[in-house]
């Protein structure tokens, strides 16, 4: 049996408004999609009225659906902007600024594969807190690849800056991490 495409899900919305392809998209979306709102808004719900939202229009598009070139990156940025909107119309900023986000690293996914389960918890937290004093823009884009498992180019797509951005980002990151770990170490 041949596995279904986001793309063909999103043809099956948009072109016939079919209700189990929508329903597809928005289980598989629903949670990633949920846990980028909240480490931005750091309300959960306000994380999941944005993400119902976000989700909601995917349906009333229509035919605009099919105009959509990665629904992914789409979502993404859209979670993105109405994170930032709510932001801007809860906390009565004038001007949001995205080099002040703080985005919200979840500690508990650093133990979920083997390798990191050997670590002990010290070197762990350690790790979480020097990505948390990374720049915010630095943060976001860690927290997309390392956490939710986006490629690079979606998440250029995503932060609306160049693959070689987001790579120099996750250098930086990493340089960073790596700093810390022997300073700690010695």
């Amino acid at each position: 049996m041949r596995k279904i495409t986001i793309k063909e899900l999103q043809q099956a919305v948009a072109s016939h408004r079919d209700e189990d392809a929508y329903k597809k998209i928005f289980i598989g979306f629903y949670q990633p999609l949920l846990h980028f709102a909240n480490s931005l808004v750091k309300n959960m719900e306000s994380s999941e009225e944005i993400v119902s939202d976000v989700m909601m229009n995917i349906w009333e598009m229509q035919e605009g659906l099919d105009r959509v070139i990665d629904l992914k990156i789409y979502l993404y940025r859209a979670v993105k902007n109405r994170s930032l909107n709510h932001l801007t119309r809860n906390q009565k900023y004038t001007i949001w600024d995205i080099e002040n986000l703080d985005v919200a690293m979840d500690p508990s996914l650093y133990s979920a594969d083997p390798e990191n389960i050997l670590l002990n918890k010290e070197l762990k937290e350690e790790i979480f807190y020097t990505i948390k004093i990374l720049p915010p823009k630095c943060q976001m884009a860690y927290k997309l690849v390392r956490e939710d498992g986006l490629s690079y180019k979606e998440v250029a797509g995503i932060m609306d800056i160049s693959v070689k951005t987001v790579d120099r980002h996750l250098n930086n990151a990493l340089h960073k991490l790596v700093s810390s770990l022997k300073v700690n170490s010695n």
